[in-house]
């Protein structure tokens, strides 16, 4: 499993996991010191991959994911 912290390695994870025949999503929120959930963790695997993607970093985009799931 790899972790992903920049938006270039997520481009490039999404990128493969287009052609995948399915992936497989599992989020996880923080709900500590907020009125609303934050997104702090995202799971992401394909058939050949896995990946922990920190939706925190700086300058994180998460456009690859949004483009993934549709």
């Amino acid at each position: 499993m790899n972790f992903i912290a920049t938006t270039t390695a997520l481009e490039k994870f999404c990128a493969e996991a287009m052609t995948a025949r399915y992936v497989t999503v599992d989020t996880e929120f923080m709900r500590e010191n907020t009125y609303y959930p934050k997104l702090c963790l995202l799971q992401i695997a394909s058939a050949d991959d896995a990946v922990l993607v920190d939706p925190l970093a700086d300058g994180s985009d998460l456009a690859p994911v949004f483009a993934l799931m549709a």
